[in-house]
């Protein structure tokens, strides 16, 4: 009887659906299974990592800054943020012409 949900797009096979969940439900226990099985609670390994420094008791002592949060992703991209900070101005009509070259640019390669 309700085997199939009619919609405007066509028809839903609802057993379907069920039989996916469970595949998919199976795999994923599968995989939860694979995991390491020597990790024990109260030890060490429940500590929390702070970029190899000791945990601060208050918890307001606590923050990343985004110098070391983002440090290896600005050290990748060194060259491209020192031409930045090379045209970078502080003026906003300059950044605002820099948009409006931007959007003469591409409008011609899309007119081309």
């Amino acid at each position: 009887m309700w085997a199939k949900v009619y919609s405007g797009f066509g028809y839903w096979d609802v057993y379907v659906w069920l039989i996916f969940f469970g595949i998919t439900s199976a795999l994923v226990l599968w995989l939860r299974s694979l995991g390491r099985d020597d990790y024990k609670e109260g030890t060490e390994q429940d500590e929390i990592f702070y970029g190899s420094n000791e945990v601060p008791e208050d918890g307001d002592d606590m923050g990343v800054p985004a110098s070391s949060a983002y440090w290896g992703f600005v050290k990748a991209l060194k060259p491209y943020y020192d031409s930045l900070i090379e045209i970078h101005s502080g003026i906003a009509s300059d950044y605002v012409g820099y948009f409006v070259l931007t959007v003469a640019v591409l409008a011609v390669l899309v007119l081309l």
